[in-house]
This record gives structure tokens, C-alpha cells and sequence, in this order.
């Protein structure tokens, strides 16, 4: 009996030395590894062993360091992009300011065209009016009339009588 107590023991010896063992790695792995990979049950409980506290502890602050690091970057990105994007709204402002100037200026001048285009065929029908009026004229009588007018204007009249 005395031999299995004693084998029991052995056993009991070397469960505890490697308990203890194990203990022993993972304290130095969590002390030579980052512990940013170390899931946070893990951390939680090595943070309540008195040794590993300070290292926890610098540990948070540096994560808190590098998030807020983090935070000031995305920060400033999304400030840029947003002054980024008030430029090009001004910058669309300016152009659809200026599309709409030529816009008015382009149907301004159609409206002057239509005018113009109006007055023109106006003058021709007179003109007409006037060719076909001298051609029923006795010819000394149209002739005493029309020495009168201006070259430009013969010549308009002429074009419109018949031959």
C-alpha cells in the first residue's frame, strides 16, 4: 500500500509540476508575445495577476494610444474629404451658374434671330409688293418713281420682277 500511495504521489508531483510548467509558458509567451493577439478572457485573467498588471496595463494604454491615433487619422481623412467635397459642390455651383448665363444669352439670341428672320421676310414681301406694283406701272411713270430710291434697294426690287 505504501508503494501505491507513493506512485499516487509521483503522479500528484508531476501533475503539479506541470501545471506549474504550463502556468510558467504562458506567463513568459504573454510576456514575449504581443498581447494584442491574446483573446481578451485571457487578458482579462492575466490581468489580475499582480506581476502582469503593469504590462496589461501598458498594454491598454498603448492600445488606447493607437486607437486614438487611429481615431485622429480617419478624422482628419473624413475632414478632408469632406472639404474635398464642399470644393467640387462650389466648384458644380460655378459651372451650372455659368451653363445657365450661356443659356439665357443662347435663347436671347434666338429671340433676336426670330425677330430679325421676321423683319426680313417682312421687308421681302414688301419688296415683292413693290416689284410686282412697278411692273403694272406704265414704265416712264415707274421710272420717274424709282430714280428716286437708293441703288440697294433697286436692285431688290429688280431681282423680284419678272422678266
Amino acid at each position: 500500500m505504501k508503494g501505491i500511495i507513493s506512485i499516487k504521489n509521483i503522479i500528484i508531483g508531476i501533475a503539479i509540476l506541470l501545471i506549474i510548467a504550463i502556468i510558467v509558458l504562458s506567463i513568459y509567451s504573454y510576456k514575449n508575445y504581443a498581447t494584442d493577439n491574446l483573446n481578451p478572457a485571457v487578458k482579462t485573467v492575466f490581468s489580475k495577476i499582480p506581476f502582469l498588471k503593469n504590462t496589461m496595463h501598458t498594454d491598454l494604454v498603448s492600445e488606447t494610444v493607437n486607437s486614438n491615433n487611429a481615431f485622429e487619422e480617419e478624422k482628419k481623412m473624413i475632414e478632408y474629404e469632406w472639404s474635398e467635397i464642399d470644393r467640387q459642390k462650389q466648384e458644380l455651383q460655378s459651372k451650372e451658374a455659368k451653363l445657365n448665363k450661356k443659356q439665357s444669352e443662347l435663347e436671347h439670341l434666338e429671340n433676336k434671330l426670330q425677330v430679325d428672320r421676321e423683319e426680313l421676310e417682312n421687308q421681302l414681301m414688301n419688296i415683292k409688293d413693290l416689284a410686282k406694283y412697278y411692273e403694272l406701272m406704265d414704265g416712264r411713270n415707274a421710272a420717274r418713281i424709282l430714280e428716286n430710291m437708293e441703288d440697294e434697294f433697286l436692285i431688290q426690287i429688280f431681282k423680284q420682277m419678272k422678266n
